[in-house]
């Protein structure tokens, strides 16, 4: 009689999935199929993927052959053996299509992105690519190929974006981790609104060849998962660093284990808490900005508590402000168009439908309304917004001062990282065309590392049993990006704020 039970798969993490294929309790073909049910269960309300991998089942079945190879003969399984990933959409592979969203792309195939082919050398499997915010332009995760994603914490509010449909699928376990890219916000908006983690890595660490790209100063890939375990071992394959073997023994679990030197100095930006001008806010965000700053300072308040930890106060610099780095540091539509032409017309895009930003606009084949003045300026007027005018020139000389001001204060108070929330108020309503005051864009335009942790959630509603996921944001020194992640494994495990979504579970 067959007595295997089946595994429950409900926040699994990449090392006990290792142990479990391990202890032959489970195998990668198990698993895919949970999750194919789960996203055939959850994913016609949720509209979180774009792709399903129609070969996912006949690659697990493959993976198990190998990890029985693996396991037999004393070898250590890859760092992402048989893992899971879901991929959002602007990431090239030469199996699946590429669309960023957008119905202008959606016959476009290319060889794979770099990231992918680290992804595939460590052994992952690529499950499925996720919705995202068109050609990730803005934060509400619409598209005119996936629609409108929703966030499975409320069905009536967004996932964050741009890459919402990443986050979603891994807050709902439709997928065990996954890779999104940020150019302003889009790895932690998501992450903050659907209680995961997001990581947004020192600009330059990770590769974007072969991702859709928005702007050569500010686009970067990063990986998004439950816990910052998950994350950091994706992101050292995503890196190109550990792309090879390693024993299920040398994984430290949440890698909250490893000594700091000293109590970490955490920077309390006491400016990016509150909003920067109330008077001219509804009744609505100034009340929704008070649960935002009430659960973040709760979650520092109990982090305060340990003794490895200090709470630093931080002068926010008056250049720091979020209108003045939209105004005046913001490369995007300086670049935009410039970076897509070039990728369409690379090599590295084998066939698709429109060459060129002007040909997409002409085409009509895209949401309207989901894109922004990135898309429209350059085309518009070019004269400005290109890289050879003089307001783009500018901006690249404010950035250089804004890394010499995040620098500086870094050093003033001896800090480790800053902390503030990623948004001063809720995730918007399914609809809404901007998601507004989210904190992410300094980190964005200086290339810093900045992570995105579940700080908790805001009272339970009708349509949010559990609460709004709340993020608590912590940005760290250029280059640093390991200790940052340490220190935000400390801080993921004193407050422990994940909770998996309320779903409707039957079948």
């Amino acid at each position: 009689m067959n007595t295997h039970q089946q595994p429950n798969i409900l926040e699994l993490t990449i090392p006990a999935y290792h142990t479990l294929l391990h202890q032959g309790k489970t195998s990668c073909s198990e698993v895919v199929r949970i999750y194919l049910a789960r996203i055939t269960q959850h994913d016609p309300t949720l509209k979180t993927l774009i792709t399903i991998n129609p070969n996912a089942l006949t690659t697990a079945i493959e993976k198990d052959t190998e990890i029985k190879h693996h396991l037999r003969n004393g070898l250590p399984l890859k760092r992402l053996h048989g893992v899971p990933i879901i991929l959002k959409d602007n990431y090239t592979t030469s199996n699946l299509p590429t669309s960023a969203g957008t119905k202008a792309l959606q016959s476009l195939h290319s060889k794979d992105s770099e990231v992918v082919t680290h992804l595939i050398k460590a052994g992952a499997l690529i499950l499925a690519k996720a919705n995202l915010h068109e050609f990730a332009l803005h934060g509400t995760t619409t598209s005119s190929l996936g629609g409108q994603t929703l966030n499975p914490y409320d069905l009536s509010r967004t996932p964050g974006g741009s890459s919402g449909g990443t986050a979603a699928a891994l807050a709902a376990n439709l997928g065990l981790v996954g890779c999104g890219t940020d150019t302003m916000n889009s790895l932690r908006s998501p992450a903050s609104a659907c209680s995961i983690v997001g990581f947004r890595p020192s600009m330059g660490s990770v590769s974007c060849v072969g991702i859709v790209p928005v702007s050569e100063t500010q686009d970067i890939a990063g990986p998004m998962g439950r816990t910052v375990g998950d994350v950091r071992i994706l992101y050292e394959v995503m890196r190109g660093s550990s792309s090879g073997s390693m024993s299920t023994s040398s994984y430290s679990g949440s890698f909250c284990h490893e000594q700091q030197r000293r109590a970490s100095r955490i920077g309390f930006l006491k400016a990016y808490f509150e909003l920067d001008d109330a008077i001219a806010c509804s009744e609505q965000v100034i009340a929704e900005n008070s649960t935002v700053q009430r659960v973040v300072r709760d979650a520092l308040n109990t982090v305060q508590g340990e003794s490895d930890i200090i709470l630093v106060p931080v002068d926010s610099d008056p250049d720091w402000t979020l209108a003045n780095l939209l105004a005046n540091a913001d490369t995007q539509p300086f670049e935009f168009k410039d970076c897509l032409d070039s990728f369409l017309q690379s090599q590295h895009v084998s066939s698709t439908p429109y060459l060129s930003l002007q040909a997409i606009m002409h085409s009509g084949e895209y949401d309207k309304e989901a894109v922004t003045e990135v898309f429209y300026a350059p085309l518009l007027d070019p004269a400005v917004y290109s890289r050879t005018s003089k307001e783009y020139r500018s901006r690249l000389d404010t950035i250089a001062a804004l890394k010499e001001s995040v620098r500086r204060c870094f050093d003033k108070y001896e800090l480790d990282v800053l902390v503030y929330p990623h948004q001063r108020q809720l995730v918007v309503n399914a609809g809404e065309t901007r998601q507004p005051n989210r904190n992410g864009v300094l980190a964005a335009v200086t290339g810093n590392p900045a992570i995105c942790i579940p700080a908790g959630f805001s009272p339970a509603t009708a349509s949010a049993p559990r609460g709004i996921p709340i993020g608590i944001e912590l940005m760290g020194r250029h280059g640093n990006d390991d200790d940052l992640l340490n220190i935000a494994a400390q801080l993921e495990q004193v407050l422990q704020a994940r909770k998996a979504p309320l779903l409707n579970e039957s079948r």
